[in-house]
């Protein structure tokens, strides 16, 4: 099962940011230090529905109108992947749509924000064709 994540991070001096946000998406999801990092802290709101029908009508609404092309290109296809799972949701996905959104997460997020990944897309794509 895939579990989407929105995260946002603030320095401790941006906590009523992070306190906004929770707020805004109905006082779901949580806030923390950040771990291994003093005085940063990090609102997260997990699941797919939250995520397709809280944070995607305010980006669409508030945030994507404002930002530049590639960051609304990017939008969309995480908007698509969302779409999906959430058409998905209580039916699971087959081969073919894990292997679609195992691609775009990798396109998306290549080099998974500077961190190394635990497993290159191949590895991870020769599992999902073993499995199923």
């Amino acid at each position: 099962m895939l579990q989407p994540e929105f995260n946002v991070t603030q320095h401790e001096s941006g906590l009523n940011v992070l306190k906004a946000y929770k707020t805004l998406f109905n006082d779901l999801g949580n806030l923390k230090e950040k771990s291994g990092s003093n005085k940063v802290w990090v609102y997260s709101l997990k699941g797919t529905k939250n995520i397709k029908e809280l944070v995607l009508p305010y980006y669409t609404d508030y945030v994507v109108p404002f930002s530049s092309k590639h960051k609304r290109d990017v939008f969309e296809r995480f908007k698509y992947i969302i779409d999906i799972l959430y058409d998905n949701l209580g039916q699971g996905l087959n081969k073919e749509q894990l292997i679609e959104i195992v691609n775009l997460i990798y396109e998306l997020n290549p080099d998974s924000k500077g961190k190394s990944r635990k497993r290159d897309i191949q590895e991870v794509l020769d599992i999902i064709n073993s499995s199923q």
